[in-house]
């Protein structure tokens, strides 16, 4: 082997001879090459930031999802709009608002709004229970004569005037509860006097604050026109949107619009992601320069070492946009990488030219030396790096299997450059030989050099223990399959993505099955209903009232009550001053005669205290001008009587509906639970928190023994995180495999490459060690960590068992420039990725943290544990 390893230092060597003799034009070649690979790539370069795209097609849970998409496409990659009201009556004026302006909007495809429309304004009534329509059907009959006494004079006069004949006359009644009316009035009062808004909800009133049908939350879907051959594809659609919302916020008061959805979580992401990957790599590029700066104490060295860093750059861009055109979520990350990496080939030439020209060699042997002795084991290195990378590219994780083939090509560029570019510009740009070294420049004390080898029983013992406890530990190891833990966890799309998930009736994160037949699907609706993990089981069918023929009979009585005549609820109109004053005292002065006539009724605490508000009132309007007493009695007016109108029209259109049937269903509703090739969808929504992982797991397992093809997003969750563990632990398997066999043919010694290995697995189970102590798990982004380590920590091994089969004049291997050669190429690697580790990009700061380790803990075994075990005694 040894010939094998001398015979290719001299081909390098007489390559390089030949090459150096026009060093100028091949740099200028080079040049010439990085340009038009730049300019290619800012031709031809594009982001796919489709996430499904990061895993392989034929994988069975994507083809469920693919089958559901192409079954019902009209919720996929849809925008989620959330909206808060402070009542249901300004959640339904912000709805319909929004509806129309995102209608208009050319950067929208289509706008579905659940339970909104005319169909839900005529049929309203069918859906809630049918006590519940009976005993609203009740309260209106009873309050006729109110509703009737309002719609010919909707003021504020009228209100007190009607609220005191309630309080003074047993026989009149009100459409809502007496109590809870007059503790609203006395809200409103209050805020009026201090100048706030206050809205009181008629429909809650009528209804009840916790009736399902009156939500203060309501949604809106939103089918966006994406540019996936774009850098952010939703960017366009999401800033109109964005701008409508803004606009809806400040034209309604109090009610709060957010986005969130696939399309916003990725866009957000992908916003992260792109800014992560450019600060980190411009970080990376300067903590690169500061290291070997240091290291190698001379701008020469440093700035040649720089220059190879950005050709090979620069040509592995040009591979990357060749070989695949756009980049992915995960391979977006190569630059970071390879900033760390690119380097370390440049540092090992560049260390033994120093060393050499420092034994007195002259500028040329030296330089040719230097070459010849690290040609061998840095190409050696290449192969094994790049097989860490390559053995990502058979699995199905396709994400990582491009960024895999773009780094393992990127290795190999970075030693072709190093190889011939770096002798010349070395060749061009001299370095003077300097002093010869000595043991007094060396950093440490002589003990420590000499420290693996005096103690190596120690180390083999301290490395036995570690290795077994470790292995221990490893069996807590676990993996984060929620990929919203990679996300900015402070943006809106997340935090109102997991307010979702926190409730049981607005969880975004449900099942979907699809039956062929009516049958098929009423039946396994009811077994899901079953499932402990299950909150309901929703098909079409559930939009179709139950009681219906009892219902509408209800209707019908009741609209003959209220008179078909009145068609229109009138809004509120202002009467006079003095008008308002005079009812407001009579008012006040029935409070104090009910108080009177029943000191102790039911009503008794609260007019107490509405009396107070109501005197405060009336003491504040005579301290008033005009035009204050106006505006405050308009506030008032428009706080108690603002939305009757809109309750008691909701109401009326509701007083003449038709039978509910299949057929008769909204078409963009019904498309979306039965398709046109007559597939039923069965939407499963989850009873518990899906924030936790193991209420993940159970709910998807439950539903999955019944329906095994069940998809949505948590299956994507789960089955993507089973698909990348699978696929780490084959390329594990393939990237040790390969090392191995390389280390096995190039060393023709089972043992140096037992020996090479052995600081690689120590630092591989204390790396995934670190995971379990710092509570800090494996994800979708950190877990090529380990086969990456495999490729890269491998260099170090190769390199200083290099050095210890050929020894020249030291005496320890850790004083020599091979070994500060691995320190420095490690840290520069380190420092690279130590950036990432700070990036906003949860997932991209994850690798950082975890290779930062690694790197770490290499540096370590490797210099330690090697030398203790390989040292001959």
């Amino acid at each position: 082997m040894k010939k094998v390893t001398e015979v290719y230092g001299q081909f390098i060597t007489n390559l390089d001879s030949r090459l150096l003799r026009y060093p100028k034009t091949l740099i200028l070649l080079v040049l010439l090459l990085c340009g038009f690979s730049l300019y290619y790539t800012s031709r031809h370069m594009g982001v796919d930031a489709d996430t499904t795209d990061i895993l392989s097609k034929d994988l069975q849970f994507q083809k469920d999802r693919e089958r559901f998409i192409k079954t019902f496409p009209q919720d996929d990659q849809a925008i989620l709009v959330v909206v808060d009201a402070r009542t249901p009556e300004q959640a339904t004026q912000a709805l319909d608002y929004l509806g129309a302006q995102f209608s208009r909007e050319k950067q929208i495809q289509s706008v579905y709004i659940p339970g909104s429309g005319e169909f839900f304004d005529r049929h309203g009534l069918l859906y809630p229970d049918l006590k519940e329509v009976q005993d609203l059907a009740g309260k209106m009959t009873e309050a006729q004569p109110f509703i009737g006494a309002l719609s010919k004079d909707n003021s504020l006069k009228e209100l007190w005037l009607i609220l005191g004949q309630a309080l003074t006359e047993e026989a009149h009644e009100l459409p809502v509860d007496l109590n809870p009316m007059l503790d609203k009035v006395r809200t409103a009062i209050r805020a009026a006097i201090e100048g706030r808004t206050y809205q009181l909800s008629w429909q809650q009133m009528m209804m009840g604050e916790d009736n399902d049908l009156l939500s203060t939350r309501r949604f809106v879907l939103l089918k966006p026109h994406l540019e996936f051959n774009e850098l952010m594809p939703a960017e366009k659609p999401l800033a109109a949107v964005r701008a409508i919302a803004d606009k809806a916020e400040q034209t309604f008061p109090g009610v709060n619009v957010r986005l969130t959805g696939e399309v916003v979580l990725e866009h957000d992401e992908l916003a992260t992601v792109t800014y992560s990957a450019e600060m980190a790599s411009a970080f990376s590029f300067l903590l690169v320069f500061l290291s070997l700066l240091i290291g190698f104490r001379s701008f020469k060295l440093t700035l040649a070492t720089l220059s190879v860093l950005t050709m090979g750059l620069m040509l592995t861009f040009g591979f990357a946009t060749l070989a695949f055109g756009n980049l992915n979520l995960i391979s977006i990350s190569f630059a970071a990488l390879y900033i760390g990496i690119g380097d370390d080939y440049a540092v090992q030439v560049c260390m033994r030219y120093r060393e050499l020209l420092r034994q007195n060699m002259s500028r040329r042997q030296a330089l040719a030396e230097a070459v010849r002795r690290v040609a061998p084991p840095i190409t050696l290195c290449a192969i094994t790096g790049a097989t860490g990378f390559f053995s990502f590219v058979p699995t199905q994780y396709t994400g990582v299997s491009e960024l895999g083939a773009i780094a393992g090509a990127g290795i190999f560029i970075s030693l072709l450059i190093t190889l011939t570019v770096l002798p010349a510009m070395l060749k061009l740009f001299p370095l003077n030989s300097g002093p010869a070294e000595k043991k007094s420049d060396h950093l440490f004390p002589d003990w420590v050099y000499r420290f693996p080898i005096e103690h190596a029983i120690l180390v083999k013992w301290a490395t036995a223990a570690l290795i077994v406890t470790g292995l221990g530990l490893l069996t807590q190891a676990r993996f984060d399959i929620n990929p919203l833990n990679l996300r900015d966890p402070k943006s809106e799309s997340v935090v109102t993505f997991r307010e979702l998930l926190k409730t049981k009736d607005t969880s975004p994160m449900t099942l979907t099955v699809m039956t062929k037949n009516k049958d098929e699907a009423l039946a396994m609706a009811e077994k899901l209903k079953q499932l402990e993990t299950v909150e309901n089981a929703i098909t079409i069918f559930d939009y179709i009232p139950a009681d219906q023929e009892a219902k509408l009979a209800i209707i019908e009585d009741l609209s003959l009550v209220m008179g078909l005549q009145l068609t229109t609820f009138p809004p509120p109109h202002q009467d006079s001053i003095e008008n308002n004053m005079a009812a407001l005292e009579k008012f006040r002065q029935a409070i104090e005669q009910h108080l009177k006539e029943k000191p102790n009724g039911q009503l008794a605490a609260n007019l107490r205290l509405l009396l107070q508000e109501v005197e405060s009132l009336i003491a504040v309007l005579k301290s008033e001008s005009e035009p204050e007493k106006k505006a405050t009695l308009d506030k008032l007016q428009r706080s108690l009587l603002g939305t009757l109108p809109q309750t008691m029209n909701t109401l009326l259109k509701g007083l003449n509906p038709g039978p509910v049937t299949i057929d008769t269903l909204p078409r963009d509703l019904a498309e979306r639970w039965l398709s046109k090739d007559g597939v039923y969808r069965i939407q499963v929504t989850p009873s518990k928190d899906l924030n936790d992982e193991k209420n993940l797991k159970a709910f998807i397992k439950e539903v999955r023994q019944i329906a095994p093809h069940a998809t949505d997003l948590p299956v994507i969750y789960l089955e993507s995180g089973t698909a990348i563990v699978k696929a780490f632990q084959q390329a594990l398997a393939s990237a040790v495999a390969a090392i191995i066999l390389v280390l096995l043919f190039t060393q023709r010694n089972a043992k140096d490459a037992l020996l090479i290995l052995l600081p690689l697995v120590t630092t591989a189970i204390l790396t995934g060690v670190s995971t379990v102590l710092m509570d800090n798990p494996f994800n979708f982004a950190n877990i090529i960590v380990i086969p990456i380590l495999f490729g890269l920590g491998v260099d170090a091994g190769i390199n200083i068992m290099s050095r210890l089969r050929n020894p020249e004049h030291e005496d320890s291997v850790l004083r020599t420039a091979t070994a500060r050669g691995v320190i420095f190429s490690e840290l520069t690697t380190m420092c690279s990725l130590v950036s990432m580790a700070f990036t906003p990009h949860l997932g991209l700061a994850s690798i950082g943290q975890l290779l930062s380790i690694g790197l770490l803990l290499n540096i370590l075994c490797t210099l330690i544990v090697l030398p203790a075990f390989a040292y001959k005694t």
